[in-house]
């Protein structure tokens, strides 16, 4: 009786974790959506790293000087090239004299060369590319959300490569529209963690639509980030002809 008894109680604990239902603004969310959420998001995910380089004896040769890290989501292809969207910031190659960047897919083990292809640094966002090759790989849906508000208190997933790490994914809610200096739009405040590195990455929701892409952690606050929002994107990309 002892062992049915436990048996019993092992089934029902393993049952209540398939499920962790999690209270949303107008549903239960389970732990298997969230976990397919998760794997979703991932594969749209790309490391970037961007190797700076400055001239030395009168420009004659160059050195390395230094390297920086950052996110982007594939976007888009055409018959020759993927198109990864990313923060400018990531990508600005600053002071120095040149830079090049190479991009970790998800699906992929081997960094892969890219060029920047377009950028708006009023909007901090710019765009890679490089060839596809023999790749096959996931794009993120951009069209989604354009016509359906986010719900506040609506639960968003955060994807990027903090400290060179690829693909992690942390959870938070949305929380409205702020102002702030660095932009002259409104930008999305969520509470999904993003740490260093982070930065380029798709903010999207629980379907794994991009809603944004973050890019700016919030007042000293670990709990507060902020993100630009889906219409600016398009925006951007309406102007350099690489809306799909």
């Amino acid at each position: 009786m002892l062992k049915t008894t436990v048996l019993l109680l092992l089934l029902s604990i393993t049952l209540a974790g398939c499920q962790a239902p999690v209270e949303g603004p107008n549903d239960l969310i389970s732990q298997t959506e969230l976990m397919e959420a998760r794997s979703l998001v991932r594969t749209t995910n790309v490391g970037v790293r961007v190797d700076l380089y400055t001239q030395v004896f009168g420009g004659f040769f160059e050195r390395r000087a230094g390297n920086a890290q950052g996110s982007g989501v594939l976007f888009l292809q055409d018959d020759e090239y993927y198109y990864v969207l990313t923060n400018f910031h990531v990508v600005n190659p600053r002071d120095f004299d040149r830079a090049s960047y190479l991009l970790s897919p998800s699906d992929e083990t081997e960094p892969i060369e890219a060029t920047l292809h377009v950028f708006d640094a009023s909007k901090d966002l710019a765009v890679l590319k490089f060839p596809i090759g023999d790749l096959d790989l996931t794009l993120i849906q951009l069209k989604a959300r354009l016509e359906i508000p986010l719900i506040e208190g609506e639960l968003l997933l955060a994807v990027g490569n903090p400290s060179a790490i690829n693909s992690i994914v942390t959870y938070g809610e949305y929380l409205g529209y702020v102002s702030i200096k660095e932009v002259e739009f409104q930008v999305l405040l969520h509470t999904a963690l993003i740490f260093p590195g982070n930065s380029g990455g798709a903010l999207t929701d629980l379907n794994g639509h991009l809603v944004g892409l973050n890019t700016w952690s919030y007042q000293n606050s670990d709990e507060r980030n902020l993100a630009i929002p889906l219409e600016e994107i398009k925006t951007f990309l309406e102007t350099h002809d690489l809306w799909p």
